[in-house]
C-alpha cells in the first residue's frame, strides 16, 4: 500500500502490501490477509485505551449481549493465571502489576516522591469522584495519610512575578529531579474491586498533573539558563525524564483530539542556542546524561499491556449493563430493548478474543521486523500515520470502507454468529495495535529531539577542541547511536545541519 493510498484509506489493515519482506507478505496472503515509558511502567499505556474503548462500548451496547462465555484459554485470554476468586475469570490487572514488576518498594519508586509530596494538589486539580477513590486508594496502599496536608504546591507559571515564583516552587521541583532521576519510576495501579475494569484502575489524572509539572520545570529552566546553566540542564533533564516516564501519555492523548503537543517534546532547538555558555564539563557531563536516559519501554510488552486490557473488557461482555455502570454510562431504553433481542443471536466471544489475538500477534511480528529499519520504512510498514500529517479521527466514510474490508475478509457470511465474531475481533485487534503504533511512533520522534541534542552538545564540544566542526560525525567519538533514529549531518562553511525523518536541528 503506497503512502498516498494510506492517506485516502485510512483505516486499511497495517499489514496489506507495505513492502516489508516476503516471508511475511507470503504468510500473511497464506492466512487470507487476516487481519502491536514508561520506564518499568508499561501499566501507563492502559490510559490510552480508554479512548478508543468507549467506543468499542458503543458498539457493544448495539451490537453484542449473550453468546458462548469466554473461556480462559491460552488462544483467548492468552494468559491463564491469575484468576479472580470467582475461579473462572483471568485477573488481568495482576497480571499487568507482575508482568511490569510493579511489587517493588515504595522508595524504590521515583513516583512516589511526586505522590507524596503533591498529592493533595492533584486531588485539588481534579475534583472529581473517580479521582478521589483512586486517590485515597493509592494513600491506602503506600501507607500515607490521605488527609495529611501536601507538602508543595505547583502555582502555574507568573513571569511577571519570577522572583516570587521561584521561591514558591523551588522545594517542590527539587524533590521532582531527585525522583524523576530514580532507576524505577511508574504510577501504580488502583481498584476498587476485583469487579473493575483495569481501565478504571488507572489514575488518570496523574498524567495531566506530570504535564504541569513539567511545564513548571520548563519555566524555571527558562530563567536559569543565564544565571545557572547546571540548574536549568537539571530541569530540562527532570523534564526529558518525566516525558519517558509518563508525559508521553498526555502528549499521545493531546495528538489524539487535535491538540499541540510538541510542548512536551525535547526543545533541542531552544537548547544549543545556549549552549556556547556552558563549560567543557557541563557539555561532557550533558552527553552522559543523555546517554544514561531510562530506556523506553519495548513496543512489544506496550502491546501486551494494551491487549490484556482489552481482554479484560472482553472478559465482562457478557454483562453489558454492569459494563456501562462500571464506565460511568447509562444505557438508553432502546439500547437495552436492543439488547434483549440481540441475546437471541449471540457472539462467540471465544472467536472474538482469537481474531483480536491474531491481529495482535502479526502486528507484534511487524514490530520485531521494523526495528533498525529507516524511519520512513518502519512507518509504512506499521501503517504509522504519515509523517508530517496530523492525527485525525476517522470520518464515516473511513469508517464504513474499514468495515467493508473487514466483511470481505470474514470466512462466514458476517450476519452468522462466526462471521460475525471474527468481525468485531478484528476490529478490536485493529483499534489495539493502531494506538500501540501511534505510541512507537510519539517514542521515536521524542528520541530523535534527544539524539539530536546529544550530538549538538558533541559538535559543540569537537569545536571548542578542534575550532571547527567534524567532516562527519564519527569523528565524535560517541557511543554507539540508537540505529532506529538515523540521524544525519551535514557541515557547512560556519555551522551545521542535524536531521532525520521527523526532526530538524540547525547551528546558526
Amino acid at each position: 500500500m503506497s503512502s498516498n493510498r494510506r492517506d485516502d484509506h485510512f483505516f486499511e489493515f497495517p499489514y496489506q502490501n507495505t513492502g516489508f519482506d516476503a516471508e511475511v507478505a507470503h504468510a500473511h496472503t497464506k492466512r487470507r490477509r487476516r487481519g502491536w515509558c514508561f520506564c518499568g511502567c508499561c501499566s501507563g499505556c492502559l490510559l490510552l485505551i480508554v479512548l478508543f474503548i468507549l467506543g468499542i462500548v458503543v458498539l457493544c451496547y448495539s451490537l453484542l449481549s449473550g453468546g458462548v462465555p469466554l473461556v480462559v484459554s491460552e488462544e483467548t485470554t492468552v494468559i491463564v493465571e491469575p484468576l479472580k476468586s470467582d475461579g473462572e475469570s483471568v485477573d488481568f490487572h495482576e497480571a499487568i502489576r507482575k508482568m511490569t514488576g510493579q511489587n517493588v518498594q515504595p522508595d524504590e519508586n521515583g513516583f512516589m516522591i511526586v505522590w507524596r509530596g503533591y498529592a493533595g494538589e492533584i486531588l485539588n486539580s481534579f475534583n472529581q469522584e473517580e479521582v478521589r477513590q483512586q486517590y485515597i486508594g493509592m494513600c491506602n496502599q503506600y501507607e500515607i495519610d490521605p488527609l495529611a496536608a501536601q507538602l508543595w504546591s505547583l502555582p502555574p507559571w507568573r513571569p511577571a512575578e519570577a522572583e516570587q515564583w521561584l521561591a514558591e516552587v523551588k522545594e517542590g521541583l527539587d524533590a521532582a529531579q531527585i525522583a524523576a532521576a530514580k532507576p524505577l519510576y511508574f504510577v501504580p495501579l488502583v481498584r476498587k474491586s476485583e469487579s473493575d475494569l483495569v481501565i478504571m484502575s488507572q489514575p488518570l489524572a496523574i498524567y495531566a498533573f506530570h504535564e504541569q509539572l513539567s511545564e513548571a520545570l520548563r519555566a524555571r529552566a527558562g530563567v536559569r539558563w543565564e544565571q545557572d546553566t547546571v540548574g536549568a540542564w537539571q530541569d530540562m533533564l527532570t523534564s526529558i525524564r518525566l516525558f519517558r516516564n509518563v508525559t508521553i501519555q498526555q502528549a499521545w492523548i493531546k495528538e489524539l483530539i487535535q491538540k499541540d503537543s510538541t510542548s512536551l517534546l525535547t526543545p533541542a532547538s531552544d537548547i544549543v542556542p545556549t549552549l556556547p555558555k556552558w563549560t567543557a564539563e557541563q557539555l561532557e557531563q550533558a552527553i552522559k546524561d543523555l546517554e544514561s536516559l531510562p530506556k523506553w519501554t519495548k513496543p512489544k510488552e506496550m502491546l501486551t499491556t494494551m491487549q490484556f486490557t482489552v481482554l479484560d473488557m472482553l472478559s465482562v461482555t457478557n454483562d453489558l449493563p454492569g459494563l456501562g455502570n462500571r464506565l460511568g454510562m447509562e444505557m438508553p431504553k432502546e439500547v437495552q430493548d436492543g439488547l434483549q433481542v440481540s441475546q437471541y443471536v449471540g457472539f462467540d466471544w471465544n472467536l472474538i478474543a482469537k481474531e483480536l489475538n491474531s491481529e495482535v500477534k502479526t502486528y507484534g511480528d511487524l514490530l520485531e521486523k521494523s526495528v533498525g529499519r529507516n524511519l520512513e520504512i518502519q512507518f509504512e510498514q506499521l501503517n504509522l500515520r504519515p509523517i508530517g500529517k496530523p492525527y485525525r479521527m476517522p470520518n464515516e466514510q473511513e469508517w464504513q470502507n474499514f468495515i467493508q474490508d473487514c466483511v470481505y475478509r470474514m470466512d462466514e457470511f458476517p450476519f452468522f454468529v462466526a462471521g460475525r465474531s471474527k468481525l468485531i475481533g478484528a476490529i478490536m485487534g485493529y483499534m489495539t495495535t493502531r494506538v500501540a503504533g501511534e505510541m512507537y511512533r510519539l517514542q521515536l520522534i521524542e528520541e530523535s529531539h534527544c539524539q539530536a541534542l546529544r550530538l549538538a552538545l558533541a559538535l559543540e564540544r569537537f569545536h571548542r577542541e578542534k575550532g571547527q566542526y567534524p567532516d562527519s560525525l564519527e569523528e565524535l567519538k560517541l557511543q554507539p547511536m540508537i540505529p532506529d533514529m538515523h540521524m544525519q549531518y551535514e557541515r557547512r562553511e560556519t555551522d551545521y545541519r542535524i536531521w532525520n525523518a521527523v526532526v530538524q536541528l540547525k547551528k546558526e
